[in-house]
């Protein structure tokens, strides 16, 4: 008998439970692939639908930043920030990030390899 998908809000519950107990990464390179493979396994796992980023708009699935959604953070040479559908991540060079609501919420943070977080 075939598993139910698990909704949004779980599936987003269980990437930041995963990326939670990661090691922290050392590189804003690093920090990125960390946030994309959690959520596309979580994605995989638990969404019942195949990874499309073309059909973002319509399919229901989570997809972890996209390079076109990059912007700079003024001020902060250090931080790049990636705008989603509901969501801003911010990614410090040192590793660090927060995932934060439009309304400027931080519904996730994770430090860096160093110890410090993103601070803005």
């Amino acid at each position: 008998m075939p598993i139910a998908a698990a909704n949004k809000r779980e599936r987003l519950t269980e990437i930041y439970r995963r990326l939670a107990v990661a090691a922290p990464a050392a590189s804003g390179t690093d920090a990125l692939d960390l946030i994309a493979l959690t959520m596309n396994q979580v994605e995989d796992q638990l969404s019942g639908v195949p990874f499309n980023p073309e059909n973002w708009r319509n399919d229901g699935r989570l997809y972890p930043p996209q390079p076109d959604s990059r912007r700079m953070v003024p001020g902060r040479p250090d931080v790049t920030r990636f705008r989603s559908r509901g969501h801003d991540t911010f990614i410090r060079s040192n590793g660090s990030f927060e995932i934060r609501t439009l309304e400027g919420d931080v519904e996730f943070f994770k430090p860096g390899a160093d110890g410090q977080g993103v601070e803005l």
